[in-house]
């Protein structure tokens, strides 16, 4: 199974994701229709999964159920439930969410507030991608049924600029951290994923898909980039 999952961090309003629906309903049912001409097998079929801001999950999914994508979400409280104003636990957001995104590296988590996120997701059913960027804390990190995602602190992308990517680093460290998880255990890649570099990053077979960030905003290159998991 390769993943394609979208994390739209703090951007786009209500009239942004209207606009970026629109234009993605149409570009990923000619991608359907192009699929079933190829007589491509269901299995093959990638999950793709929106992840926009918290506040627009609720009406994210109804396009999405549409459409035919999944919803997740860009971070979950490490609480259960209780007096923790601001929060948003695992079991409000199972009600929208099949997954969420727990320790990416731009909020500079400490380890065990990231398995903590992770626990309270497995609880509720939902399933954490879990962000890493040191390979040696997968041992901690990893657990049966959550997807890993795997930023190069050195490519992630900020503010709309792209860091050099370097296809043959991606590589090498891609099957260290194979050696280090279970075969089936599903690995996607972050930082700097765009329309440029796609065509090698999606050939690395020790990845199951790609995490994006600033490239997926744009809702024909992310259409694009989907394309190459197919």
């Amino acid at each position: 199974m390769k993943y394609v999952i979208a994390n739209w961090k703090m951007n786009m309003d209500s009239r942004d994701l209207a606009k970026w629906s629109g234009s993605f309903s149409k570009k990923y049912k000619e991608i359907k229709k192009d699929w079933r001409k190829r007589k491509i097998m269901e299995e093959r079929w990638p999950k793709i999964v929106l992840c926009p801001s918290m506040i627009y999950i609720p009406a994210m999914c109804e396009i999405a159920q549409k459409v035919g994508v999944q919803i997740g979400s860009q971070d979950v409280s490490p609480f259960e439930r209780g007096a923790h104003t601001g929060e948003t636990g695992s079991f409000q957001i199972k009600n929208f969410c099949r997954y969420s995104i727990v320790g990416h590296s731009e909020r500079g988590e400490p380890i065990e507030v990231v398995e903590r996120k992770r626990d309270t997701c497995f609880k509720e059913g939902v399933t954490p991608i879990v962000c890493f960027v040191n390979p040696g804390d997968l041992i901690r990190l990893y657990k049966p049924g959550a997807i890993m995602a795997w930023e190069d602190p050195q490519n992630i992308s900020k503010d709309g600029v792209y860091r050099a990517e370097d296809p043959e680093k991606i590589s090498a460290i891609a099957k260290e951290i194979r050696k280090i998880l279970p075969h089936d255990a599903p690995i996607v890649y972050g930082g700097s994923v765009n329309e440029k570099n796609i065509s090698s990053i999606s050939r690395i077979s020790e990845l199951d898909g790609a995490l994006i960030g600033n490239a997926s905003l744009d809702s024909e290159i992310f259409a694009a980039i989907i394309r190459y998991y197919i």
